[in-house]
């Protein structure tokens, strides 16, 4: 006779199961080699944009881009999770140690009375975080803004919500979106957001959108009948890729 499985046990071995293909070191190799043409083109875009390498920069989560950055920006410091407890799949490959750190979680973005009291920065890197958080976007646009010197830029990396491979995966009646996963720590894409809602966010705030680019950072060997039929639609439709990149500042811009 079998005996019951007490749904505690069950739901412990679901979240190491998750931790172990999400958070486990084979994961952080396995991002920094998909993100590689991401972390460059990132660094490039920065260097155009603030082109003084002792400029104060921010990189909101600590990541093997962070190791790019320093390569220019020995001035550089991180904000996010305390890396004591952050084990997440994002995390650095490189050693950091000489990075200053601000502990904060974003989450809590909408208690504007403990918002980090850390200076101002001449660009703030904010790539790939803000679709993993479940608080409104209005409240971190703001405490980033509040970062920013009065001619700082912020470089905002993150998903296309309208892609093209999501629209073809709905077509076919699959869900382009994640589940849920059980670790809060490394959650995973709560919301995905267009173009035109980054600028309304920002706008919202008191940013300027003053450029805007999408990208197919992430090219995989998979060659399925979606990913065939995506490749030839990105080449003529840039709003049909994977990622977007916008710049944003406090400056109002000026008109041509």
């Amino acid at each position: 006779m079998s005996h019951p499985v007490h749904p505690e046990h069950v739901l412990t071995q679901l979240l190491e199961n998750e931790k172990a293909i999400t958070c486990g070191e084979q994961s952080r190799h396995t991002y920094f080699d998909t993100h590689q043409a991401r972390f460059a083109d990132i660094l490039r875009l920065c260097r155009g944009q603030v082109p003084i390498p002792s400029a104060r920069v921010l990189d909101i989560g600590r990541s093997e881009l962070t190791a790019y950055l320093l390569n220019f920006y020995p001035n550089i410091h991180t904000l996010g999770f305390d890396p004591a407890i952050d084990d997440g799949g994002h995390r650095e490959t490189s050693d950091l140690k000489s990075v200053p750190h601000i502990p904060f979680d974003l989450l809590n973005a909408h208690v504007v009375s403990s918002w980090p009291d850390c200076g101002r920065f001449d660009l703030i890197v904010f790539s790939e975080v803000l679709e993993h958080l479940c608080v409104a976007p209005e409240f971190v646009f703001a405490l980033l803004s509040s970062l920013l010197t009065d001619q700082g830029v912020l470089i905002c990396t993150t998903p296309n919500a309208t892609d093209i491979s999501k629209r073809l995966r709905l077509l076919l009646g699959r869900n382009p979106y994640e589940r849920l996963r059980l670790y809060s720590i490394n959650p995973g894409h709560i919301r995905e957001y267009t173009r035109q809602e980054l600028s309304d966010i920002a706008q919202s705030v008191g940013l300027s959108c003053i450029g805007h680019h999408y990208f197919n950072w992430i090219q995989g060997s998979n060659q399925s009948r979606i990913k065939t039929i995506a490749k030839k639609l990105l080449r003529a439709y840039p709003s049909f890729r994977s990622f977007q990149l916008c710049v944003l500042t406090r400056a109002t811009p000026s008109r041509p």
